[in-house]
């Protein structure tokens, strides 16, 4: 590498860690930095662009496949009245046959949970009816989380021998979990009544899903009772226990099997959310222009409008008809988290652990396609904290690199205004030989709720920091 290239690749280098280092007073100051008109044809210039335009509002919900659903009613926050529901169907045991002398005692649905959200202490109840609306349940079919439940079921009768009131902090059932020895995972269970079980029992066609479907459609599984908790579904299954006889030497013996019939992913689930006063906890939220908001499963966003036509108008003009190449370009966005000493609060919705910059025109591409997000569509930032000694307390943020966008801005001359979403999502890595690598990234349905500051904050305003140089090729060599 020749000592062009060496001077070029220090002076750029510089730069950036000047931008890091400095307090955002210094770095405000514009184009003012590393002039480098001297430098036999090379620039490098710091800048920052401030006038970037946030907001709030409602996105359609979105055609999106959940790891997780929630089921439950929230009343007791300060962003709005949650319902949550679950439309299921059950996977069939292909070729399976019960003995000849079954005899049903019971059916019951399991749900298993990890954790819950609001009031754990609360009562909950909850009840199931049977698929029987005029629409079935399309496993190849995509359906919003808004959907109408009317098109499903009638609701005209409850499959349940009673009402379960459960109060999720203290499970009275729970299985060992295979993830730690000592853990536990707690699940309710709720019998089915008689006439439903002995329908549900009353099926022999095992030979196709299809053929199952058409016997059981499945399950509509909501919360009749309470308004404070709701509870993140692991799992749920039907379990049938019977008991049949069978001839051990000269004498009958009775023994109690059961055979369980999973929601799993060969069949379709459909999470159901219903804000019931969105609107007006949007309005609401919009009155103070110095914070925004992303909410889930609310799908209230935050809306950014960057101007990138004048920042890649003052970069053709800063670099003065060399080669321009952007360095870096960052946009770190404040989160507003915990006490006046930055302690996490426990209680109710916390902000996103990662967040999505997307383009706002590939957000249902994403997310219906199950898309993995490219540095020129979507950014991935992740809720990072750093503890300031002069303030003692914490301070948190998400930060994205948009050079990469930028520089394929540039380089296909497109000065449009960029028009952002900041959406919250669940992330999957998978691990090989070689490495861990981002394998999915979906809506996030756990309620959350982000607070940051906006691009009117008079503390400290959202912004890009950009370091950017130009250079002429000739001078390379």
């Amino acid at each position: 590498m020749g000592n062009r290239n060496i001077w070029i690749i220090t002076v750029v280098c510089w730069a950036i860690l000047l931008l890091n280092g400095c307090k955002d007073d210094v770095v405000s100051a514009g184009s003012s930095a590393l002039q480098g008109d001297d430098a036999q044809g090379v620039v490098v210039r710091v800048d920052t662009l401030f006038n970037i335009a946030s907001s709030i509002q409602a996105a359609r919900p979105v055609y999106s496949s959940p790891d997780s659903c929630l089921l439950g009613e929230c009343s007791s926050t300060d962003y709005g009245i949650l319902k949550a529901d679950l439309l299921t169907q059950f996977a069939c045991p292909l070729g399976w046959v019960y003995p000849d002398s079954a005899e049903l005692d019971s059916v019951c649905l399991y749900i298993y949970y990890r954790s819950f959200y609001g009031d754990g202490n609360a009562p909950l109840g909850l009840n199931a009816y049977a698929l029987d609306g005029a629409e079935p349940l399309y496993y190849d079919s995509a359906y919003r989380s808004d959907a109408d439940i009317k098109r499903f079921t009638t609701m005209t009768q409850s499959v349940l021998d009673q009402t379960a009131v459960v109060a999720l902090a203290h499970p009275t059932d729970s299985i060992s979990s295979s993830s730690a020895a000592n853990a536990s995972m707690p699940f309710i269970r709720m019998k089915l009544n008689d006439t439903q079980a002995a329908k549900f029992f009353a099926i022999r066609d095992f030979s196709s899903q299809q053929a199952f479907n058409q016997q059981f459609p499945g399950l509509y599984i909501t919360s009749v009772y309470g308004s404070s908790s709701a509870l993140y579904i692991y799992s749920l299954c039907l379990t049938i226990h019977y008991h049949f006889t069978y001839l051990s030497g000269n004498s009958y013996k009775t023994m109690s099997d059961n055979k369980v019939f999973y929601a799993n992913s060969e069949v379709k689930q459909l999470c159901h959310y219903d804000y019931v006063n969105r609107d007006d906890v949007l309005l609401n939220l919009k009155q103070d222009t110095a914070y925004d908001y992303i909410l889930s499963p609310a799908n209230i966003y935050t809306h950014l409008t960057i101007p990138t036509a004048d920042l890649m108008a003052r970069i053709d003009s800063g670099v003065q008809n060399r080669t321009p190449y952007i360095n870096m370009a960052r946009l770190r966005i404040d989160v507003l988290n915990g006490d006046s000493k930055g302690k996490r609060d426990d209680n109710w919705a916390k902000p996103a652990e990662n967040m999505l910059l997307i383009k706002e025109d590939c957000y249902d591409r994403i997310f219906k396609e199950n898309k993995l997000p490219s540095d020129t569509s979507a950014l991935l930032g992740t809720l990072v904290s750093t503890y300031d000694s002069e303030t003692s307390r914490y301070n948190y943020s998400y930060s994205f690199s948009l050079s990469a966008l930028f520089t394929d801005m540039l380089r296909r001359e497109k000065r449009d205004t960029l028009q952002m979403l900041l959406v919250p999502v669940e992330t999957e890595y998978t691990t090989n030989s070689t490495g861990s690598y981002l394998s999915s990234v979906k809506l996030r349905h756990s309620v959350t709720a982000t607070k940051i500051r906006s691009s009117k904050n008079s503390q400290s305003p959202m912004k890009v920091e950009v370091v950017y140089s130009g250079f002429n090729t000739k001078d390379v060599r």
